[in-house]
């Protein structure tokens, strides 16, 4: 799952499931999801996670020898399956031409504080989320405080209702106003406002030419060292990005340094911010920043591939399964160990797609629908690869019916119910719920471990949704088998304190193929339903990604 420069909260728990309704799944296509599902292989699955999630593929990183045979491998296993390609010039590869940037320790981040002029040194003080030319600011920019950085007109909440920022950096804290309504940035859930990329775009929109993320405190130390080494690797932007403005996290211990002399001390401001009395004001600090990076541009390739459907009409019609098969690459030693092999994030996602591509593939009698299998490049990065996609489509929008996106297998052990990040969004709800009955699972609401709404937008499904196209991701639940779901949760949180984004998570951990092999079933059986159903899945009423569909509907050529 994309870290995307950010403070990294888990995608582990999103959605609140809502009431299901009817999609009018037939028994014929109930057998059909059934017999799909029975026919994985743990085995194979395990086969394919041993290669992709192998030393020897380096991390799997955009633009590196390890990427490029990560991307052959499921080519090649694609061809043996007979799939046909759907890539550049009838290859299964669609080339991603990708700018990436290296930021150097020469860098130069000067505060300056009535008069006195403070060098933050890059990685101990400061890290950049936004990396080239776009962030020079070689003369002194004022900075303004402006709360939690948010603009909600929904919620009635507008953190620069009174302050002027064009011109200037902006310096806002992480997160959203705390509630237990949810009503109100929805409650105890995170919402999308709380994303550093939501607060980035906010501040643009609004003039500033900088802005300042202050963590929370809890952010220093190991959690400090954590997101270092996230930092260090390769900015990557598709080449033709509009350019960003700096955008930059400082170190929590220095916040105190911000406001010094400002009208209100950093005391006085979490003081606020704890009485729901927080407000914007101006601060007694400018900022210069003269970068220096080592830039590169190459192209990293999607894997894409086609299966036919069986219905003359319908297969023009096609569902998205997707994987990302990107990870870090090499980075900083953890351990004596430099190599960042993203096993389950997302070699075995990867492993499971190709497992569920051979059972569609080779067994008689395809689904109705056609199906188009994407293995998406730089997803680490923000989306890269799936962006380049919808922006680049084989076929046009309207066509594309559904995304069943696969971040991640489950690992531990067999389990008895999942969960659809998503869900609630659109009618693929109601199909996981035939699907996953079909299996012999539950649905259950989804539980808020380390994230809320927000966790939806952190893989391919996002950039499929404000595409327009209903998209989901599927998560085992904590109904494991053999554990309690106190442990279930507290394994969870372990892992992505320890494991997620550092070189342990390869293949020496515990890894149980058969609960792969069971994940695997839910979604092939989803995968099923959706292609093999008359009916395309719609949005519920009110969600905004609608309105989007309807315009690909409108504008398609005809």
């Amino acid at each position: 799952m994309a870290h995307m420069r950010s403070i990294r909260r888990s995608a582990v728990a999103v959605a609140v499931l809502v009431a299901v309704i009817p999609c009018g799944v037939a028994s014929a296509e109930e057998s059909l999801a059934v017999a799909a599902s029975s026919e994985l292989s743990a085995d194979r699955i395990r086969q394919h996670t041993v290669v992709l999630g192998s030393d020897a593929l380096e991390g799997r990183a955009p633009g590196t020898p390890g990427g490029q045979r990560a991307a052959a491998y499921i080519a090649q296993e694609l061809a043996r399956l007979g799939i046909d390609p759907l890539g550049d010039e009838r290859t299964f590869f669609q080339q991603v031409p990708i700018h990436g940037n290296v930021v150097l320790q020469e860098s130069r981040l000067v505060l300056t504080i009535l008069g006195e002029a403070h060098e933050l040194e890059l990685g101990a003080d400061y890290l950049l989320y936004t990396t080239g030319a776009q962030t020079w600011l070689p003369r002194p920019v004022p900075i303004v405080f402006v709360g939690y950085g948010i603009v909600a007109p929904e919620f009635d909440y507008n953190d620069y209702a009174d302050v002027d920022v064009r011109g200037k950096v902006v310096a806002y804290l992480t997160g959203e106003p705390d509630s237990d309504d949810p009503e109100f940035f929805l409650g105890e859930e995170s919402s999308v406002y709380a994303v550093p990329e939501t607060k980035q775009r906010i501040a643009l929109s609004r003039g500033a030419v900088g802005s300042v993320l202050i963590p929370s405190s809890d952010t220093s130390g190991e959690g400090w060292e954590r997101l270092r080494r996230e930092f260090s690797f390769e900015h990557l932007t598709l080449a033709y990005s509009l350019p960003r403005h700096l955008s930059l996290v400082l170190y929590p211990g220095l916040a105190e340094l911000l406001f010094a002399d400002a009208l209100y001390d950093f005391d006085q401001v979490r003081a606020m911010q704890g009485s729901y009395t927080l407000r914007s004001f101006h601060l007694p600090v400018s900022l210069t920043f003269e970068g220096a990076f080592r830039s590169r541009n190459f192209l990293a390739p999607n894997v894409v591939g086609w299966l036919e459907g069986s219905d003359p009409e319908l297969s023009e019609t096609a569902l998205v399964l997707s994987a990302h098969y990107d990870h870090l690459g090499i980075g900083p030693e953890v351990a004596g160990d430099a190599i960042y092999n993203g096993v389950v994030d997302n070699a075995i996602g990867v492993a499971g797609v190709l497992e569920i591509t051979r059972v569609l593939a080779t067994r008689t009698g395809p689904p109705r629908r056609s199906l188009i299998f994407l293995f998406s490049t730089a997803e680490e990065e923000g989306n890269l690869g799936s962006k380049y996609f919808l922006d680049h489509p084989p076929v046009p929008h309207s066509r594309i019916i559904a995304n069943i996106n696969v971040d991640g297998l489950a690992t531990r052990m067999m389990f008895d119910d999942v969960m659809g990040i998503g869900a609630e969004l659109s009618e693929l709800g109601a199909m996981l719920d035939d699907a996953a009955r079909q299996v012999g699972l539950d649905v259950t609401e989804t539980e808020l471990v380390a994230a809320g709404h927000e966790a939806y937008a952190r893989s391919d499904q996002a950039v499929f949704a404000e595409a327009g196209i209903p998209a989901i991701l599927i998560n085992e639940g904590f109904r494991w088998r053999g554990s309690t779901r106190e442990t279930a949760i507290a394994t969870t949180i372990e892992w992505l304190a320890t494991v997620y984004h550092s070189p342990r998570d390869d293949l020496h951990q515990p890894l149980d193929f058969e609960a792969s092999r069971q994940h695997c079933a839910v979604i092939a059986g989803l995968a099923v339903t959706v292609a093999d159903s008359a009916r395309e899945p719609q949005w519920r009423p009110g969600v905004p990604y609608a309105y989007q569909r309807l315009l690909s509907i409108a504008n398609e050529p005809r």
